[in-house]
């Protein structure tokens, strides 16, 4: 790379020798200089060569005679030639250049190859305020290197062939990293040591930089090192015509063979393309270029004739397009129309239709308050045979269109409203629910899109509506009809112990009315007046359980409609039983009842805290363990909520209040002389409360087994004469 560089900075190129190729071969000079560096010779070389530079020759008679592995003493050992100086390669002489050219390209260059001689290290001068430091220090260092032989200004080493002045150090900008655009920390003490060194130091390294470390800005010129002199020249292309083609292969074997078959040719010589033979071509039929000077005036009348036609043919082409588009819409709207027409046609045919049975209606309506039929109110009978008539011909969206509705409901609301007149809402809960459950879908309501009547259940559709519908002719009946009476039933005669009549109403109505009706019903009227009810119900003095006119309401309004109504229970349930005592069955039979309907975690929340205390305060004071007088009564007290009450709670109950005196008992009774110690009566009184546990089904639970374990364990020791520990 050193040998490139020496090229580039003299001004040449190798790539130009030889036509732009670079040379890699191994010369002899490679070699020798090889050997030098292996053998220890390099020294002496760069000294001889230092002294060719000066101009002094007298000492290369010597070295060149010189045998052994010195200098060309490997090449002559091996029989090398002498090193060779390489030339540029010249370019071919041009025509007429002479004996110059010829006279110029034998005379040799030297090689621009040769590294550049090393200088002496002691060539490089102190720099100013050289050991300055040492002014402010003892010097340590320099005493050290003095007593080694070293003198201020030579250089390190034993041969004094190192650096002369201190290293110094160059600030990297702040922020820059490494190689950033071209940066380098060589400074300008290592570029000239570096060059007196024989180092190769790059043209870039060797440029000044200012105080910051940043070079000066000058215009970096384009380098064409490895770019061709000579550019090839694109060949010319040259165009050849048919005629000419077929000349040059006129004696070929191809062209008898061609000429044998029929051969198509595209003429695109003339304004138009056309397809010719190999004879026209043969025959030299004139082109178009040929004769474009013949008859002038008739060819631009021609032309101007084409262009006419040709303009006449494409407005007709685009009128006929449009036209058919024109028609193509006209049919389509003239069937939008005829389906129109007979849609139309069968709306007229239906309206007549609706007409006379309107008529129809009306007829029968006269007829029935002639015949007294209004008192007997029974719609099916007055007007069945209509009404079926209209579901059989008409659909849903028929009956919306052509609003039957307002017909049925005009005939049928005066009906409604005489009989309701008269109706005991309690006495017959279900009077006129069938007939509406007849004919539903004659009467339209606003909900009928937005709920699916199944057997059991009514699914609610989802749909977001902008605005208040207005209300339906069957929606305003019910309303000012029929709820009417309902409301005047409730309010005055309906009494919220008896639920049978308004429970029966509101589950035979349920599936007919329309929603807004039957909500107004429930959330209106049935709720607040139960719900006075319970506030004012007392379970110290109320002799009737209010589960008995609570719980039939579950199926009609629902366990999320009535929690409220069971939290203010529970709480009055809690208030009594402050002063209650288990020897109370009461309240067992008041709370008995609530086990299914309030949830796990209502139940067993309100037994912990008003019932559980109340037990063990039970246990622990009033029962007694006595084998000669044994009372139960207490036990069975307790006993008796088992079933209200977890396994897990009830035998953590009986461990602690229970078998903690049991367990007492039977100890003292075993510690006694054993001569007071009647085991068999031991035996005997620990089976009958074994079997008293197994009558209550507790005989199976862990902790009540493992509890009369400790007894037998506790029964065995002292019958085989063991110490009795108290578990």
């Amino acid at each position: 790379m050193g040998r490139r560089r020496q090229f580039m900075d003299d001004g040449d190129d190798s790539s130009d020798d030889e036509g732009g190729r670079i040379h890699f071969d191994i010369t002899d000079r490679d070699l020798e200089e090889e050997a030098e560096g292996f053998y220890g010779q390099r020294k002496t070389k760069g000294k001889k060569r230092f002294a060719d530079d000066m101009g002094d020759d007298d000492d290369d008679d010597g070295d060149d005679e010189r045998g052994g592995l010195g200098r060309g003493g490997i090449g002559s050992g091996l029989g090398l030639p002498k090193m060779v100086n390489f030339q540029m390669a010249q370019q071919s002489p041009q025509p007429g250049s002479g004996s110059n050219a010829s006279s110029k390209a034998s005379t040799p260059e030297p090689s621009k190859r040769r590294r550049p001689a090393a200088a002496d290290s002691t060539k490089v001068r102190p720099s100013e305020g050289f050991a300055e430091f040492t002014q402010h220090s003892k010097g340590v260092a320099k005493r050290m290197l003095e007593k080694m032989g070293w003198r201020p200004g030579q250089g390190l080493g034993k041969e004094g062939s190192g650096i002369v002045n201190p290293i110094e150090t160059k600030l990297r900008p702040k922020g820059m990293g490494m190689g950033f655009r071209g940066f380098t920390e060589m400074t300008a003490q290592a570029r000239e040591e570096a060059k007196l060194r024989g180092d190769v130091v790059s043209s870039e390294e060797e440029e000044e930089e200012d105080a910051d470390g940043n070079k000066p800005a000058k215009p970096q010129q384009k380098r064409e090192a490895w770019k061709r002199t000579t550019k090839p020249k694109k060949p010319k292309q040259i165009y050849k015509t048919a005629a000419a083609i077929i000349d040059e292969h006129a004696g070929t074997p191809e062209a008898a063979a061609a000429t044998t078959t029929t051969q198509k040719v595209i003429d695109m010589r003339g304004p138009t393309v056309r397809e010719i033979s190999i004879q026209d071509l043969q025959r030299h039929s004139p082109s178009w270029q040929e004769t474009t000077n013949r008859l002038p005036e008739l060819r631009h009348n021609l032309r101007l004739l084409v262009d006419l036609a040709r303009g006449d043919l494409e407005n007709l082409a685009r009128d006929r397009q449009t036209n058919k588009l024109r028609i193509k819409a006209i049919e389509e709207e003239v069937g939008v129309i005829e389906s129109k027409r007979k849609m139309d046609t069968l709306r007229r045919d239906k309206l007549l239709e609706v007409k006379e049975m309107a008529a129809e209606l009306d007829k029968l309506s006269r007829d029935a308050r002639a015949t007294g039929a209004y008192e007997q109110a029974n719609i099916t009978a007055i007007f069945g045979s209509v009404f079926e008539k209209m579901l059989k011909r008409y659909t849903k969206d028929d009956i919306r269109t052509f609003h039957l509705d307002q017909i049925v409901v005009a005939v049928w609301a005066p009906i409604m409203k005489y009989k309701t007149m008269r109706w005991d809402v309690l006495e017959d809960p279900t009077w006129g629910a069938k007939d509406v459950l007849a004919w539903r879908e004659l009467l339209v309501a606003n909900d009928d899109d937005d709920v699916t009547n199944d057997a059991d259940f009514v699914i609610p559709r989802r749909q977001h509506r902008k605005e208040t519908p207005n209300a339906t002719p069957f929606e305003m009946m019910m309303n000012t009809v029929w709820l009417v009476r309902v409301r005047s039933a409730i309010n005055n005669t309906w009494n919220v112990r008896e639920p049978e009549p308004m429970i029966a109403l509101l589950e035979t109505w349920k599936p007919v009315l329309p929603r807004f009706i039957f909500e107004n019903i429930i959330n209106q009227l049935v709720l607040p007046k139960i719900s006075r009810a319970v506030s004012d119900w007392d379970p110290r003095n109320d002799p009737e359980m209010i589960h008995t006119w609570i719980h039939p309401w579950l199926p009609v309004l629902e366990y999320w409609r009535l929690g409220e109504l069971f939290t203010t229970i529970r709480h009055k349930i809690s208030v009594i039983l402050r002063a209650w005592h288990p020897s109370d069955e009461s309240a067992l039979h008041i709370i008995t009842p609530w086990k299914d309907i309030w949830t796990r975690a209502q139940m067993e929340g309100f037994l912990l805290k008003s019932i559980l205390p109340k037990l063990k305060h039970v246990l622990r004071n009033e029962f007694f363990v006595n084998p000669r007088d044994q009372k139960l009564e207490p036990l069975i007290w307790v006993m008796a909520w088992q079933n209200l009450f977890s396994d897990t709670v009830m035998a953590q109950l009986l461990e602690n209040e229970f078998f903690t005196k049991w367990l007492d008992v039977l100890y003292k009774w075993l510690t006694l002389s054993r001569d007071r110690v009647n085991y068999d009566e031991v035996r005997e009184w620990y089976l009958w409360w074994r079997q008293i546990f197994e009558t209550y089904g507790l005989d199976s639970n862990a902790t009540v087994s493992g509890c009369f374990r400790k007894g037998l364990d506790m029964m065995a020791a002292a019958a085989n004469g063991e110490p009795v520990t108290r578990s």
